[in-house]
């Protein structure tokens, strides 16, 4: 027995209901509709027990806000990324190759941009700084070149395969 007085407990069932649930009618006898997407029941059938507690009120619904992401790592990411590849083809393309890469790059960051702008407004974000953007395709494509001047396509090519391994050695620590 509990002291509660929400609660007398013992045997009895409470006189009007909490919570928004109640015993649902008893039907009266007459011709029954039932919707067209069910099967239909056999008729001697016996009410189950949870047909007892059916909600008579409506759940709330809570609307799950976005989220927006942390920082611009994945940009950084993509960015080191496509300076490590331009460098590691450089000796084995052409030049005009890597001018359309470069091209392809600034499109492809382009569209990245509009996308987090759309996104900003569609879920009514404090707008972030743009300056992420336009350093990302301007600096991969002027530190390609720069890498490519000074070192030569095999020695970015093995930077790049270190320093992949290192970032996979600190994501296996993290996660």
């Amino acid at each position: 027995m509990s002291d509660s007085p929400q609660h007398p407990g013992g045997y009895h069932q409470p006189e009007e209901p909490e919570g928004g649930y109640e015993r649902p009618p008893t039907p009266e006898p007459g011709p029954v509709v039932r919707p067209s997407g069910r099967a239909p029941e056999p008729e001697g059938r016996q009410p189950v027990a949870a047909e007892r507690f059916r909600r008579t009120t409506r759940a709330r619904s809570k609307v799950i806000p976005a989220e927006r992401s942390r920082g611009f790592w994945r940009l950084g990411t993509a960015t080191v990324f496509y300076v490590v590849v331009i460098g590691g083809m450089a000796d084995y393309v052409e030049p005009d190759v890597r001018i359309l890469a470069h091209l392809a790059f600034w499109v492809m960051i382009g569209l990245g941009f509009l996308v987090a702008l759309a996104r900003e407004r569609r879920h009514d974000w404090a707008p972030r700084p743009r300056w992420p953007w336009l350093a990302a395709a301007l600096g991969g494509a002027v530190t390609a070149e720069l890498l490519i001047l000074a070192l030569g396509s095999p020695t970015i090519i093995i930077a790049g395969a270190v320093l992949f391994g290192l970032g996979a050695f600190f994501l296996m620590l993290v996660g």
